[in-house]
């Protein structure tokens, strides 16, 4: 009889302490909801559900460290896709550990292809330097939310890192109207241009660029390519030796630039330079 009475104690304290945590979370109150979860944890260790609700305290305090571990351990008992493995991708990706993160995001994928899921994922994806998934999820999101152009213009983005230039090209184009004010996007878009049309079509989108936000390095020197290629050596020279304190790669272009307007001891300087930094 005693037994079956400190059954019945702990079961109503468990409830109680239940029903705590699930109303300091909903009030936002994330640490004390963290003590009645741990707290439950003492006498159920191995269930996996408080496991889910301390993750879920944690990560909305913003302990992403110490979420991981707590949703890796629902995960264990339950490896189904399913919606903590977005929010063990997301807290990955909150600690810079997109890599990690992206097996967590694709297995959110097959349990819903949403737009958080797959802006998520891209997320990850570029982190992680893969560019063309990044492109293909960031695009697969855009087509879900057609009206925000930011979406298009993520998945723009991806694809021209990826140097996938003509389907950037696409993409750059249908955001242009909510974007032409911006200018890495004038460059990146600029620099697609001239890459697969010639520098004439990407130099208007170029010089905006570099009028909008003089301090852009990479448009000076996607500009000083531009120039350099239309035969305007002395317009490009400004532009290349902006941009090569942080782009050694331009110092190629730059030594053919000063070549072609006869400062032939700095094309030798610049080129040396260029072929020590190799």
């Amino acid at each position: 009889m005693i037994g079956l009475l400190l059954i019945l104690a702990l079961t109503a304290i468990a409830q109680d302490l239940s029903q705590q945590g699930a109303r300091a979370m909903r009030e936002s109150r994330f640490a004390d909801a963290e003590r009645i979860y741990r707290e439950m944890l003492k006498a159920a260790t191995g269930d996996s559900r408080l496991h889910l609700n301390l993750g879920l305290a944690l990560h909305s305090a913003g302990k992403y460290e110490q979420a991981i571990p707590e949703f890796d351990l629902f995960l264990k008992a339950n490896p189904q896709p399913g919606p903590t493995h977005l929010l063990a991708g997301v807290a990955r990706l909150k600690l810079a550990r997109a890599c990690e993160a992206i097996t967590f995001l694709e297995k959110a994928r097959q349990w819903q292809a949403s737009t958080q899921v797959l802006v998520e994922l891209g997320d990850a994806y570029h982190g992680c330097k893969r560019f063309t998934e990044a492109a293909r999820a960031y695009r697969e999101a855009a087509r879900l939310t057609p009206g925000d152009w930011r979406m298009t213009r993520a998945a723009a983005r991806s694809f021209w890192q990826a140097r996938q230039y003509n389907d950037a090209r696409r993409l750059y184009a249908a955001a242009e109207s909510s974007y032409s004010s911006e200018a890495d996007f004038l460059y990146e878009y600029g620099d697609t241009l001239a890459r697969i049309e010639g520098a004439e079509a990407g130099l208007p989108y170029l010089e905006k660029a570099v009028k909008a936000a003089p301090n852009l390095a990479p448009a000076q020197g996607a500009l000083g390519r531009a120039l350099l290629e239309l035969g305007r050596a002395a317009a490009s020279i400004p532009h290349l030796e902006a941009a090569a304190p942080t782009d050694p790669a331009v110092l190629l272009p730059l030594s053919r630039a000063y070549k072609a307007t006869g400062r032939l001891e700095d094309a030798a300087r610049v080129e040396a330079e260029y072929r020590k930094k190799l």
